[in-house]
């Protein structure tokens, strides 16, 4: 191969995919084992209603890093299994504050033992200061790209370490290194 060339399946991204589309069918498997009718998105929504009780749509919306389709739907269902309430915010007609249910909470806490028996499992063989310094990695890899997603790619030809507010090593080598 040569020294210039991407190679895919060593890629961080696709390695970060990997672990997200595996590690949701695999949490889905152990949610169903548990006798859970419950999915990685939905489990996430139920943790943080009960985190932040009382919380809006838009802020669900915010803390999940979904589309306000994609939280309508999982609210839908999620209520008319009994699990989160809406209720009329005071101060604004249009919005609703949500709130667990007292079936919810439970299904919550029991989601929530199998959450952390998955991820003793999924991080077996990592210290716990390796998943710190892996947690602070790749948000700083969101940052980057939050930053991307608002000002743009940046120009074609500009040096990795040029953009790199952390003064960093680019990922890849130069032609001339």
């Amino acid at each position: 191969m040569k020294p210039d060339a991407y190679c895919f399946d060593e890629s961080t991204g696709f390695w970060i995919y990997l672990i997200h589309t595996q590690g949701s069918a695999a949490l889905r498997k152990t949610f169903a084992a548990a006798g859970l009718d419950l999915t990685p998105e939905q489990w996430a929504v139920l943790t943080r209603v009960q985190n932040q009780r009382g919380m809006s749509q838009s802020q669900l919306c915010e803390k999940t890093v979904k589309d306000r389709h994609n939280i309508n739907r999982i609210v839908n269902i999620l209520e008319k299994r009994g699990h989160i309430r809406r209720h009329p915010d005071e101060n604004d007609k249009r919005a609703y504050r949500l709130y667990l249910t007292a079936t919810g909470q439970a299904i919550q806490e029991k989601a929530m033992g199998v959450v952390r028996a998955y991820h003793r499992n999924a991080y077996c063989g990592l210290k716990a200061d390796e998943l710190s310094t892996l947690r602070k990695m790749l948000r700083q890899i969101f940052m980057n790209i939050e930053k991307i997603n608002k000002n743009g790619p940046p120009p074609s030809g500009e040096g990795v370490a040029a953009r790199c507010n952390r003064g960093g090593a680019p990922l890849v080598k130069s032609r001339q290194g």
